[in-house]
């Protein structure tokens, strides 16, 4: 039998003495597959308690490569151990009658829905948000889909890699001798998360001062490709396209000075190296103290166009000192002397790096279930000095039935194993 306690209220579980997150009283019922899994992880790094709905054979993302130490099983997807950290999760079959009355139920204790079928699916079994608001007015119920819920490609089927390319972002990515190139690891389902969440924390701010016409409940509609797009229009090279009718490409390795901006160090380490117009100066002093020979120090390089179109004899002149130095100090230098030029950090470089670390970004958290300590990306956000922790590692499959079931919906011992006995949980 479940005995209630903390599990059961909204918020997250932490440790004695741990901020609890701005979302503490937000309970979110997520729905999403891989293109808005992100929003919930988000949400649930606030501090709202996110219950992860899954089939009872369990999520596909549960079957993901890569697998913790090359093992597979279902609790063990890499993937699933990130973006379903902090969330509880449940088992519900709620295409199924009894299914979905509980889901109707849960929505009904909730502030929050997420989910990214297919326009019209949800509607279809009884569950859209027309259907929800009659039960739950306040209801926040939030879709991600590739082309959003109107328009002539609504009922589209789009990965990542599809809403990346139609949203124009993949053709500002690569090298210009080389085809458009995907940007890497999902931006565009993740781009499409973000506008997921801050759009629900706005409508959320809403509810809180009344504002607004008629019920407070809310259907948030985001697209993928427009969320993507706003990487690619929001910035000054696409906005030329609408002033001047030029239409931007790939830029590769080259900066907007006409040179590269990426180099290759001694150490093999990268970094970025950009000179400013305001420190020229500081640049051809770096070079006089190097002894390294260049047209650079000519006087037709101290004017800005001339600079911008020879390009590539400043970049000449930085491979010099990139040969001659490794990443750190090339770092250090160039920035005491007021250089743009930062380091290009790997995976393990970055979850080594001491900034990160000092400020305590990384978030360890023990699975019980696999017998070790897991450590994740933590919340990039603090309140007042004080960082929300995620609090839990992603749920086993089922783990948190007898809490919401029981806990939460009020159901017996009896109903619930029924439900499991029927397949429906």
């Amino acid at each position: 039998m479940y005995v209630p306690g903390v599990a059961a209220t909204c918020g997250q579980a932490t440790e004695e003495g741990a901020l609890a997150g701005p979302l503490a009283d937000v309970r979110v019922v997520d729905l999403a597959g891989e293109s808005g899994q992100f929003a919930g992880r988000l949400l649930a790094q606030l501090g709202a308690d996110v219950i992860r709905v899954e089939p009872p054979e369990g999520s596909p993302v549960r079957s993901r490569q890569p697998f913790l130490d090359g093992v597979q099983g279902r609790e063990r997807s890499l993937y699933h151990l990130h973006f379903n950290a902090g969330k509880r999760g449940i088992t519900l079959d709620y295409r199924s009658e009894q299914g979905s009355e509980l889901l109707r139920r849960l929505a009904a204790a909730s502030q929050m829905l997420i989910e990214t079928a297919p326009p019209g699916e949800m509607d279809a079994l009884g569950l859209g948000f027309e259907s929800l608001r009659e039960e739950s007015p306040r209801l926040l119920y939030g879709t991600v889909t590739p082309f959003g819920q109107e328009g002539p490609m609504r009922d589209y089927r789009a990965p990542d890699i599809v809403a990346s390319a139609m949203s124009g972002l993949m053709y500002l990515n690569g090298d210009p001798s080389d085809p458009p190139n995907q940007p890497a690891a999902e931006q565009a389902y993740h781009m499409a998360s973000l506008a997921l969440v801050s759009a629900a924390l706005i409508a959320l701010v809403g509810q809180d001062r009344g504002a607004g016409d008629g019920p407070p409940g809310r259907r948030i509609d985001v697209s993928i490709q427009e969320a993507a797009s706003m990487a690619t229009l929001q910035n000054a090279p696409p906005n030329a396209y609408a002033w001047h009718g030029t239409v931007a490409r790939r830029r590769g390795n080259v900066g907007l000075n006409g040179g590269r901006n990426l180099y290759q160090c001694r150490d093999g380490r990268w970094v970025s190296f950009t000179v400013p117009p305001y420190r020229w100066d500081e640049f051809i002093e770096w070079l006089e103290e190097e002894a390294i020979e260049s047209e650079a120090r000519t006087l037709e390089f101290r004017d800005a166009s001339y600079r911008q179109a020879n390009g590539t004899i400043t970049s000449a002149a930085v491979f010099v000192l990139t040969e001659r130095y490794g990443a750190e100090y090339l770092f250090h230098e160039g920035q005491r002397r007021g250089l743009l030029v930062m380091l290009v950090n790997d995976v393990e470089q970055l979850t080594g790096d001491r900034q990160l670390k000092e400020r305590g970004y990384f978030a360890e958290t023990r699975h019980a279930l696999l017998g070790r300590t897991l450590t994740d990306a933590g919340t990039p956000m603090i309140f007042s000095g004080e960082r929300p922790q995620v609090g839990r590692v992603a749920p086993s499959l089922g783990e948190h039935n007898e809490e919401v079931y029981q806990g939460l919906l009020g159901l017996s011992d009896d109903e619930l194993e029924r439900l499991r006995e029927e397949g429906v949980a």
